[in-house]
């Protein structure tokens, strides 16, 4: 889900962001620089209102855009939340679920995970190997 949501966000949020906020500021300052003219007797309020038309269409988009950006970025949040409980919760079953395994059933699962134990003539337990991709595959879910 993680994965999904990033895909729908366009490059880096955080650049996305700062692009949105400076196109915001930039129709700030266009509008006060419309006001300022109107202010000097450059242009009247019926140009004005002509010449703000663009601007507000522009702002609502860049509204509805920062919006869209925040909603993403919460929902990224609480997935990234929701990842770690569940790993917590997952990581407390793993011993208690192991201990219950046969030999040969524990092992699968190390094979699965890519792990190699070794115990020493002290009896020290060495765990060696980084899971490098899902430990699920598309054959273990068809059973």
């Amino acid at each position: 889900m993680i994965e999904a949501e990033l895909a729908v966000m366009r490059g880096d949020p955080e650049a996305e962001l700062l692009a949105w906020l400076g196109r915001s500021a930039a129709l700030d300052n266009k509008r006060s620089r419309y006001q300022d003219m109107v202010a000097e007797g450059h242009i009247t309020f019926n140009e004005l209102g002509a010449k703000l038309r663009e601007p507000e269409a522009d702002r609502a988009t860049t509204k509805r855009e920062l919006e869209d950006l925040n909603a993403r970025r919460s929902r990224l949040d609480d997935l990234e939340r929701d990842k770690e409980i569940l790993l917590k919760d997952y990581a407390g079953m793993v011993p208690d679920a192991l201990d219950e395994l046969t030999g040969e059933a524990r092992h699968q699962v190390y094979r699965r995970l890519r792990l190699q134990m070794f115990i020493s003539p002290n009896c020290d337990l060495d765990v060696r190997g980084v899971p490098r991709e899902a430990v699920c595959t598309s054959m273990d879910r068809q059973s």
